[in-house]
């Protein structure tokens, strides 16, 4: 095969520093890749956190206006321990405690003769819904997409080795389903 031993330990060099060259380039481009993926989600994630917190903004004006107009204050055991960093899963969760107490508290000042004056509050409210909806839409694609990525071959060794954790979804279907 070979036509003596020098030229078959030169090939076998090249073909080995080839080959590491390749283990090299394919590590880093998967290091890359999936760094970027990750990066897209966490940038929509981001906007989602600022859809959320803003309808808790609303949220807490609302109750001030409330308390100042005589009304219990019901939101603010929710809107109080709210936090923008929270987890995904402590996210979802509060945000579904704050549409169940705002669906209750809407029904019940619907027949208060001052409700023009909380209607502007909830206006704002469903349209950060909306908002929230396209961000959260954006952000489930590429957490998705990532999470999948990530556990594919060769990419899975490079996850396991930068200790990248799967991205979290939001569970808010139930918030966002049925809005008039």
């Amino acid at each position: 095969m070979f036509p003596n031993l020098r030229s078959a330990i030169v090939s076998i060099a090249v073909v080995g520093l080839l080959s590491v060259f390749a283990l090299f380039a394919i590590d880093r481009n998967n290091v890359n890749r999936l760094g970027s993926y990750q990066k897209q989600a966490l940038g929509d994630l981001q906007k989602v956190r600022s859809h959320i917190a803003l309808r808790f903004d609303y949220a807490k004006a609302l109750s001030a206006l409330l308390e100042q107009n005589g009304h219990e204050a019901s939101l603010d055991s929710v809107v109080g321990e709210f936090e923008k960093e929270q987890s995904v899963a402590d996210l979802t969760a509060r945000y579904l405690l704050l549409d169940e107490a705002l669906g209750l508290l809407q029904r019940n000042l619907y027949a208060d003769p001052a409700y023009l004056s909380y209607a502007p509050y909830f206006e704002k409210m469903y349209e950060e819904e909306l908002a929230l909806s396209d961000a959260l839409l954006s952000y489930h694609t590429k957490a998705e997409y990532f999470n999948r990525q990530k556990h594919a071959f060769p990419a899975l060794i490079v996850a396991n080795r930068l200790e990248m954790e799967d991205l979290a979804l939001f569970t808010l279907a139930p918030a966002l389903k049925g809005r008039p």
